[in-house]
């Protein structure tokens, strides 16, 4: 009932009475014109301080955007996600899922904005695991809905992501990338100021990005690759492309079974530069071995343990038998 409905119901025969009809009065009655003023009063009173709560209620909810439940299907991931589908079957996402199974649907709410030219669908700004999660399971979205620019996306997407740790470094420096290319930022200066992101770790994560991806293949899965890899594997390849490619081609014929992903990287980048060119010898996914090629001087270095001193001789003949057919 309305405050307007309350003050009629409330005043409803309250009549400015005849003279007559005050001589007959009871004393106490409030057919009076005191009595209807004061009873005008009390209600203006108690409407007053209620839209004053009513209002001081409402501040709440300033800026706050709308919530509504979308389907699922009509949601589209945004082109700057650079989400693996690796980060959807891991045991992260699967507890996310049933956390969302149990409670019938995302509580927290994803962001979205509307298609460009289709108003009936629309692109996540971030939230791409929850909406995966409900799109699996068959449930409506809980979303916000604002339309914002692109930059605007792309930076909420990024303070979203860094806030949850949710993407890996390879994954962040691939999202990073991806805006400098399509001149959503001037440049990585620029890029670094308007996401408030330290410029060393914007540095970090493009250096992941730009690896040649024989390297990011050696490993069972770019998420495994960390931010203070960045700089040693770039030097790697910088100062021994050809050794760390041989490497890393080894590994990914199956050499890395049974590796950590920090024994992956020790294996890239444990050798110190060699002069001329180097190529590692192999045996069960371990280098055992460089062979050093300089000009016309062809050096074999082992690892420790690989040369064992009693099988030295076997060694000699090995290279004997195997020199004999270049004299």
């Amino acid at each position: 009932m309305s405050m307007k409905d309350r003050l009629s119901r409330k005043t409803e025969g309250l009549v400015v009475p005849t003279k007559s009809e005050t001589a007959a009065a009871q004393p106490n009655a409030l057919r009076t014109s005191p009595g209807q003023m004061l009873m005008v009063n009390s209600l203006m009173k108690e409407s007053n301080e209620r839209m004053a709560l009513l209002e001081e209620r409402l501040k709440e909810y300033e800026g706050v955007l709308p919530v509504k439940l979308l389907d699922a299907e009509k949601i589209v991931p945004s082109r700057w996600a650079n989400r693996l589908v690796d980060s959807f079957q891991s045991p992260e996402f699967a507890q996310l899922k049933q956390e969302i199974a149990s409670s019938g649907g995302n509580v927290q709410p994803i962001k979205v904005r509307r298609s460009s030219g289709n108003d009936d669908t629309y692109e996540i700004v971030f939230g791409h695991r929850r909406h995966r999660a409900c799109a699996e399971l068959g449930l409506p979205v809980l979303a916000m809905v604002e339309d914002i620019d692109d930059q605007q996306l792309f930076k909420e997407m990024d303070r979203e992501n860094r806030e949850r740790a949710d993407l890996s470094p390879w994954e962040q420096g691939m999202m990073y990338r991806r805006a400098l290319d399509e001149k959503l930022f001037k440049s990585q200066e620029q890029l670094s100021k308007e996401l408030g992101v330290d410029p060393g770790n914007v540095s970090k994560a493009l250096k992941l990005a730009d690896l040649d991806y024989r390297i990011v293949q050696a490993f069972s899965s770019p998420l495994d690759l960390q931010y203070r890899w960045a700089k040693p594997l770039s030097e790697a390849l910088i100062n021994g492309k050809e050794r760390v490619l041989s490497i890393a081609a080894e590994l990914i014929k199956g050499g890395r079974a049974g590796k950590s992903a920090k024994d992956i990287f020790e294996l890239l980048t444990s050798s110190s530069p060699l002069a001329g060119e180097a190529y590692p010898v192999m045996v069960n996914g371990k280098v055992v071995a460089t062979i050093v090629v300089k000009g016309s001087e062809v050096t074999v270095r082992f690892g420790k343990g690989a040369a064992p001193l009693d099988r030295i001789a076997d060694l000699e003949h090995l290279i004997a038998d195997w020199m004999s057919g270049a004299f």
